[in-house]
């Protein structure tokens, strides 16, 4: 049987591509801890292993001066693999804990808080609507002063994919945590030049695919 959220040859069926954590090491700084599915085809999930695209990742995902706050969301964008052109986009629930708090305390613990930020690697830019989602589960994952315990980590990743695909997306739900004000206040006047954009992206695109069928047509000859 199929398992929700994923196609029958691998590919995710909804918007998001991985579930991430990524932790502070006394010794070797910021760095990968579980992703699922791995980022790279083979590895284990607890592999330190990164994309050369995504090596900066860890930092985006875990910011310096994040242990200032008891927690915190980022949102980032990480280049496209395997020449695609598609932007991932990235957001991280950040989250810290006293050590002496653990139920289940690793030998690599030598601080007396453990920092970690449970990220989203997505296709789609539904930064509101993840977020809502992702803040949930980051709180029920430090609730279990157990790190090990990845089954709801996993569990996020096939819910996520499962209720966002298809048709699902459609509705109000999409610009959940979208503010029209915060929005005319960050870019005052020049909101009116994105609204013209905008309406004008068919039109250029639209151009563009005639130029480029106008080259291909060309060069064929």
């Amino acid at each position: 049987m199929e398992k929700a959220g994923r196609e029958g040859d691998g590919a995710p069926r909804g918007p998001v591509l991985h579930i991430v954590v990524v932790g502070f090491h006394h010794k070797k700084g910021c760095q990968v801890e579980f992703s699922y599915p791995p980022l790279i085809p083979g590895d284990g999930h607890d592999s330190h292993t990164l994309p050369e695209e995504w090596k900066y990742l860890p930092f985006l995902a875990l910011p310096d001066g994040a242990h200032n706050y008891q927690e915190d969301t980022v949102f980032f964008h990480l280049p496209p693999r395997n020449g695609n052109g598609a932007t991932i986009y990235g957001i991280s629930c950040y989250r810290q804990i006293e050590a002496k708090a653990l139920k289940v305390r690793q030998a690599d613990v030598t601080r007396e808080t453990v920092q970690k930020s449970v990220c989203v690697l997505s296709k789609l830019p539904l930064y509101g609507l993840l977020q809502a989602k992702l803040q949930l589960i980051t709180h029920a994952y430090f609730e279990e002063k157990d790190f090990s315990q990845i089954s709801i980590l996993k569990e996020l990743y096939e819910h996520m994919n499962s209720s966002l695909g298809g048709t699902s997306l459609e509705g109000s739900q999409v610009y959940l945590g979208l503010s029209p004000r915060d929005l005319v206040l960050h870019f005052r006047h020049k909101v009116l030049i994105l609204f013209k954009l905008i309406l004008l992206e068919k039109k250029v695109r639209s151009r563009r695919m005639k130029r480029m069928g106008s080259f291909l047509y060309f060069s064929s000859e």
